[in-house]
């Protein structure tokens, strides 16, 4: 990652910041009496997930939906590609993909990509120097990416869950920003609730949601 891109992103302010602690959301829900309304995703009264196809690799070409960056984002990640290094226990999980651009048949030469996501018991970590389960990398020069992490663990979103998902930001080698979306997983069963979560953003894997998971060809398109 060269200097101009880390100076870039170090003016870029973040959405909240380190001023909102996950414990600071939980109290503010409690106070707001709706930890007791949590509904499971059978219960709801229609399917909210926005139903626009199946996942889209590079080989369909179809540009990745944006997806909303939420409340936790911060800038100045730390560059690294394994996330498995902060001693908790959980599931693992290791996906890789490319970076492309136009008809997919070029890369986008030097983008860097982000990854932010809760702790496996569905905390953010917004004041720490260790930036717990974030992380940015430069592709390689085919546009190439891997990440190694823990799942998730979901937390409420006014009365209900969200469902598992790791955040993502797509940067160019000039500091712009490409895309900012958010990774899901198949079987979640509270993805049909969810009014944030796309069907194209939804990722099939190998392993289940209790034992690991390993995916391939998480594929942004930009």
């Amino acid at each position: 990652m060269n200097r101009e891109w880390g100076a870039k992103m170090s003016n870029k302010a973040s959405f909240v910041g380190k001023s909102i602690s996950r414990r600071q959301m939980l109290q503010n829900t409690v106070a707001l009496g709706l930890m007791g309304c949590v509904k499971k995703a059978n219960f709801c009264d229609e399917p909210a997930i926005v139903e626009d196809g199946d996942f889209k690799t590079a080989e369909e070409c179809i540009p990745t939906a944006h997806n909303i960056e939420g409340p936790f984002y911060m800038t100045n990640a730390p560059i690294r590609t394994n996330l498995r290094i902060f001693g908790d226990e959980g599931v693992s999980v290791s996906f890789s993909g490319r970076v492309v651009q136009g008809d997919c048949s070029e890369s986008l030469t030097g983008a860097v990509v982000e990854f932010w996501h809760a702790d496996p018991s569905g905390g953010y970590d917004n004041e720490s120097e260790e930036m717990k389960y974030r992380c940015a990398m430069q592709v390689s020069d085919d546009g190439y990416y891997e990440l190694e992490t823990l799942l998730p663990g979901r937390y409420l979103n006014g009365g209900q869950y969200r469902p598992h998902h790791i955040h993502v930001k797509v940067w160019d080698v000039n500091g712009n920003e490409r895309l900012t979306t958010q990774l899901y997983f198949e079987g979640d069963e509270f993805l049909e609730c969810d009014p944030f979560a796309n069907r194209s953003l939804v990722m099939a894997f190998e392993g289940t949601l209790t034992t690991e998971i390993r995916a391939k060809n998480i594929d942004f398109i930009v």
